[in-house]
């Protein structure tokens, strides 16, 4: 896990689930894309296996896909992904 990340009891409970789909969607990850393009590939395609995807178990999953970036720089991607599309 990485450090200084620190999941919910709520978050934690969805993590085996979320976790389970990582090899099988490890191809189709955009790994030549930017940090927000990459940020947003995960929250869309991990949005139906949970209730909610939080910052946290966005930057948990793009850890398990490879990538070491901060919570705080997760958030920066997601918000300049969430400009680009609207």
């Amino acid at each position: 896990m990485p450090p200084r990340l620190r999941l919910s009891r709520e978050e934690s409970a969805q993590l085996g689930a979320l976790l389970a789909f990582v090899d099988e969607r490890r191809a189709q990850f955009p790994s030549e894309a930017d940090g927000p393009e990459q940020a947003g590939w995960v929250a869309r395609v991990y949005a139906d296996d949970a209730d909610s995807l939080s910052v946290n178990l966005i930057t948990l999953l793009l850890f398990e896909h490879g990538l070491h970036r901060s919570v705080a720089q997760v958030s920066e991607d997601l918000r300049v992904y969430a400009e680009r599309n609207g």
